[in-house]
């Protein structure tokens, strides 16, 4: 039997369906960042990159982990702490911090050698990112959202996984097998635009 609306049990289970897309999204910017950051070594622009883009995810979290905290009108007569509180909450929410992070980690990515499947993972993991951010920002529900771009997501895990096979395809010069593999390259472009164009 479930609980009614208004009914004290009802509040905790609305409380953590409102706190798990940002627990979510959260999770899944420290796991991206933690997975460009293997193995260890960085140095010059790589380790640049990797701080930039774990100071925009921790931002990002303390935005969304900050979100019900208001922003009140008139700061004039605030005491000075208050002031400088409520100042570093409007930077919080002034800037993109997850679009950020997508730039710093994918720059972060390509320092590394190649490794295509390795990248392929790190993609679907920052789309999960910045779906469960708008999920968590806007307060849309989560299963209808990923039900309506599923022909988009579904077009796009396809690419990322053509991409990915091609690229560990030994380089060869121009030929039959280059030509072929633009050929099929052309023809997944067509089928995922044919997936995503409205029926």
């Amino acid at each position: 039997m479930s609980a009614a609306p208004g009914s004290p049990a009802a509040a905790p289970n609305g409380a953590v369906a409102a706190l798990a897309p940002r627990l979510a999204a959260i999770l899944l910017g420290a796991a991206c960042v933690a997975w460009t950051a293997t193995p260890g070594r960085h140095a010059g622009l790589a380790e640049t990159a990797l701080v930039l883009s774990i100071i925009a995810v921790t931002a990002g979290a303390l935005r969304l982990a900050l979100a019900d905290v208001p922003q009140p009108e008139d700061e004039l007569f605030l005491a000075a702490p208050v002031r400088a509180w409520l100042g570093f909450l409007a930077m919080l929410r002034l800037l993109p911090w997850e679009e950020i992070a997508v730039v710093t980690v994918l720059w972060l990515e390509v320092q590394h050698p190649a490794r295509p499947w390795h990248t392929a993972a790190l993609g679907a993991g920052l789309v999960g990112y910045v779906l469960a951010v708008h999920i968590a920002e806007s307060g849309a529900d989560g299963g209808r959202l990923l039900r309506r771009q599923a022909k988009v997501l579904v077009a796009g895990a396809c690419l990322v996984a053509l991409g990915a096979g091609f690229a560990m395809l030994p380089v060869a010069g121009p030929g039959a097998g280059s030509a072929l593999l633009r050929v099929l390259a052309a023809i997944a472009v067509v089928a995922a635009a044919v997936l995503v164009l409205p029926g």
